[in-house]
């Protein structure tokens, strides 16, 4: 079972939002594509939000959930009705549009100290120094700055596209604000120290919500 379909079993069906909190870090704690959580409350861009609103999750789990199993869209295959001689309906699969992925690359050069996981993890640990530059994996738009995602100390997210995020936690410093553009190797942060004392970054890449493996995506090392 993907993590979002898991997530819609068991998942608080409501979140109250507090200072610091942005649509994005919301859809991150919860394993929801931000465009789900948005559709489900009505919200439209840029997204605000305001302290004491209270989300509706229910709606979004689901549509997550139903986004992690595939469709037909998603799959690269889609129907086209069209007519042919005797009058009858013809169906084609034709290939659906593929969103442009993002250009990855590595946000640090330390060794992979931990591999992913989707349900415990849900990204990678990377080893490094305090204070070694943490660079952004591909250009993008910070849509979170702020330590009020439990268990990531400082966080940064980056929106790539509408289908891609990636994110970088337990940085000692935090070096770009919400809203501010970055390019690809530009550094957004400073390696810190997880709860248990180790210095390192652990590095996150959501697809449509969903953590996804970013080995999968960064250049072969």
């Amino acid at each position: 079972m993907s993590s979002a379909a898991a997530s819609a079993v068991a998942a608080p069906l409501a979140h109250m939002v507090t200072a610091g909190d942005t649509l994005f870090s919301i859809a991150f704690q919860h394993d929801l594509d931000f465009r789900a959580l948005a559709a489900a409350n009505g919200l439209t861009p840029p997204y605000t939000i305001f302290v004491g609103q209270e989300l509706e999750l229910g709606a979004a789990l689901a549509e997550t959930a139903i986004d992690a199993m595939g469709s037909g869209i998603r799959s690269g295959i889609r129907s086209q009705a069209g007519s042919s001689e005797s009058g009858s309906v013809n169906r084609q699969p034709i290939p659906a549009p593929v969103p442009t992925e993002p250009d990855w690359t590595w946000p640090h050069s330390g060794r992979v100290l931990s591999s992913f996981k989707s349900d415990i993890t849900k990204g990678i640990d990377i080893a490094g120094k305090v204070g070694d530059p943490v660079l952004a994996a591909a250009a993008g738009d910070v849509v979170y700055s702020g330590r009020g995602v439990q268990g990531t100390g400082n966080l940064i997210i980056i929106r790539h596209t509408d289908q891609f995020l990636s994110a970088y936690a337990h940085n000692s410093a935090m070096l770009v604000p919400e809203g501010m553009h970055v390019f690809a190797g530009e550094k957004i942060a400073e390696v810190g120290v997880n709860p248990a004392g180790t210095a390192m970054l652990h590095f996150e890449i959501r697809q449509e919500g969903e953590p996804i493996d970013p080995t999968l995506f960064l250049p072969v090392r």
